[in-house]
């Protein structure tokens, strides 16, 4: 028995480290290893190659890195083999950190005054930009998954009126509104901030287009620290240039990294960050792994945490 590990994250080191911490004595193989590949029966991945999959034929459990599934589904010789993805907790805390970041930095005007500080202006006329208290803003949640259902709770501590998007009816109480698909516009129309936590899926491939920007508030916020395959980035691009009041805020994209010809850059109601919302911790992620592994060994039952159905 052994487990595969591939990634094409940066600290692939550390996380080789850790893996050998918690799965002792099992013998960790990589793409290189192909005399292993028969005994390979679990594999921690992200982006793993097709053509490592296919030769991969006595695997149990697909280990996902991220909270993102997409990087397996998409590729052409995934067989339902089940997926545990990713839902650490301490993931959502960076997750609703980063968020709040961004509605604070929107809801207190601070890119009007680093524009001002760039001018060496003194502005002393508070009167168009005085902040909006919490519970006067409605934030919505566009893919109420456990990242979302995470940073609804957690704004809603905070005092903000809290709204979420699914597609599909759930009995759960979320202790938040909750719109369903025939409902878009009415959500849409009710958020003064939307932040879209969205799976890559068919249909949610650039879900937030032009009709959907132009149904938005011309003096509101979008955060987009789900998937880049989501947005439409052309419908975006001619929305913030014709909307100053509009603004995004944009931690993932269609191509990463972000094209240094990408007319985003330079938008000044733009703010970029290179995907960095919600970084996996790998010591809490690891863990993780190696407790839903020893359960399976316990019960030799594996439960996939994806709906192949939706996708995601």
């Amino acid at each position: 028995m052994s487990i595969l590990f591939y990634t094409t994250f940066s600290d692939k080191k550390i996380w080789k480290n850790k893996i050998k911490k918690y799965f002792k004595n099992i013998k960790i193989v990589s793409i290189n290893d192909k005399k292993s590949f028969k005994k390979v029966e679990y594999a921690i991945v992200w982006n793993l190659p097709d053509n490592i999959l296919k030769k991969l034929v006595n695997l149990k459990i697909i280990f996902s890195q991220g909270a993102g599934v997409d990087h397996i589904l998409n590729l052409p010789s995934y067989n339902k083999t089940p997926i545990v993805r990713l839902k650490d907790p301490m993931m959502g805390d960076r997750m609703a950190n980063h968020v709040l970041s961004q509605i604070l930095n929107f809801q207190l005007y601070l890119p009007i005054y680093s524009r001002y500080q760039n001018k060496k202006l003194w502005l002393d006329n508070l009167e168009f930009y005085t902040p909006v208290q919490n519970n006067k803003l409605t934030v919505g949640i566009l893919g109420v998954g456990f990242l979302g259902n995470f940073v609804g709770k957690f704004l809603k501590k905070l005092k903000y009126n809290v709204v979420g998007y699914k597609k599909n009816k759930v009995s759960k109480n979320f202790g938040f509104r909750i719109y369903y698909e025939k409902e878009i516009n009415k959500f849409i129309k009710s958020s003064d901030i939307i932040i879209a936590i969205l799976p890559a899926t068919k249909e949610t491939k650039n879900f937030i287009d032009k009709n959907f920007l132009n149904k938005m508030k011309n003096n509101s916020l979008l955060i987009n620290v789900g998937r880049g395959i989501t947005l439409n980035e052309i419908d975006l691009i001619k929305h913030l240039k014709s909307k100053k009041d509009f603004y995004a805020s944009l931690d993932v994209f269609k191509k990463e990294p972000l094209s240094k010809n990408s007319e985003i850059w330079s938008l000044s109601n733009a703010i970029v960050t290179p995907h960095i919302a919600s970084i996996t911790v790998v010591e809490s992620a690891v863990k993780q792994m190696f407790l839903r592994y020893k359960k399976y060994k316990k019960t030799g039952k594996i439960i996939s945490d994806v709906d192949l159905k939706n996708g995601y």
